[in-house]
């Protein structure tokens, strides 16, 4: 008796970009047509080209020398909110595994408190793979590093507005102060939120927009 034929393989769609994450420890993925990129606060980023895409029965399987990707059409929860994404992702880099959700949340979360976010631009200009561009929302208070120096303040939000209260920073000087002289003026005045799937966040208004990704 022949053997089953192997599933069928697929180009990735032109333009799309999958994510992912993991808690305990940390992690995220990207993956797009280009490559597939995993990240954790212990090592540097590890990037293997995409291959073309196996879809399984369950949903999609990603094959590297280094990393790997299982991805299953099933609902999962991030064990660290209530937010619930479409997908279980199951990751092997360099023989070691972790486990995650992936795909995008469910519902939009609306709320603030207690979320932490990847500065991916500001003013359309992309943020340095290197160095500290992140921003962080406490119960009342944000903190945010735009590649220098430590910022923060007070914050309120109704629905879908942000108002700020006086933002404070350190005062090192740094090479390139450009990203932070702008996110700082931005921040300055009330703020729109622009929600897209509940990992990607838009903070704009007059004076400029800054684009978050989201971390946990």
């Amino acid at each position: 008796m022949a053997p089953p034929p192997p599933p069928p393989m697929t180009p990735n769609p032109p333009g799309d970009e999958y994510r992912a994450l993991g808690t305990e420890p940390f992690w995220n993925l990207t993956i797009d047509p280009q490559q597939m990129v995993f990240t954790r606060p212990d090592a540097p980023p590890l990037a293997q080209p995409t291959p073309r895409v196996i879809v399984g029965f369950a949903g999609e399987i990603y094959r590297t020398p280094r990393l790997n990707v299982n991805i299953v059409h099933a609902q999962c929860n991030d064990g660290m909110s209530d937010r619930t994404y479409r997908d279980k992702v199951q990751v092997e880099v360099d023989g070691q595994h972790f486990d995650g959700c992936g795909g995008g949340a469910m519902a939009p979360a609306t709320g603030l408190a207690g979320t932490t976010w990847h500065i991916a631009s500001v003013n359309s200009r992309v943020t340095p793979a290197q160095g500290d561009y992140s921003m962080r929302f406490d119960e009342g208070r944000l903190a945010a590093k735009f590649g220098c120096n430590n910022m923060g303040g007070a914050y309120t939000q109704d629905a879908d507005i942000l108002h700020l209260g006086p933002v404070m920073a350190t005062r090192m000087a740094c090479p390139d102060m450009s990203f932070e002289d702008q996110g700082s003026a931005i921040l300055a005045q009330p703020l729109t939120l622009t929600w897209s799937g509940g990992d990607h966040l838009t903070l704009s208004n007059g004076v400029g927009r800054i684009e978050l990704a989201r971390v946990y």
